[in-house]
């Protein structure tokens, strides 16, 4: 279900090469797909970046269904989960027009921008929350 949401965002949409679907991380993720009426309509994963760093990515939604705060809840799930899975913190490789979204739920730039794949993005990072802070996936 996951893999038909990258296929839709990433390649059709933004022109990745499906090649680049499979990654070394693919394997070792924890991929979440939500599901409306029997439709997946958004998706996103998180794999272990280095000893207590969760890396989330690969976070998409489908057009029809952007600006509703479905990637927001979305974030804040696979922030919640690397939590739950003992992890301490959570970093994302944020396109720029992201950074807005990011922020909200309480990630902070984490270095400067570079370009990749045609767009700048920069690493944002926060502290994970298990449901005890502001900014979790309950709220």
């Amino acid at each position: 279900m996951a893999r038909e949401l990258f296929r839709a965002v990433f390649c059709q949409e933004l022109g990745m090469d499906e090649a680049q679907l499979d990654d070394v991380f693919t394997p070792f993720s924890f991929h979440l797909a939500l599901v409306n009426d029997g439709v997946p309509i958004a998706a996103g994963r998180f794999y272990l970046r280095s000893v207590g760093k969760a890396e989330l990515s690969r976070i998409c939604v489908l057009p029809e269904y952007r600006r509703q705060g479905i990637g927001d809840g979305l974030i804040k799930v696979l922030d919640f989960k690397a939590a739950m899975a003992g992890l301490d913190e959570s970093y994302a490789e944020v396109p720029e027009e992201y950074e807005r979204i990011f922020s909200r739920i309480g990630f902070a730039p984490e270095g400067e921008w570079a370009e990749k794949n045609g767009r700048r993005v920069r690493v944002m990072k926060k502290e994970t929350n298990d449901g005890t802070k502001g900014h979790c996936a309950h709220q």
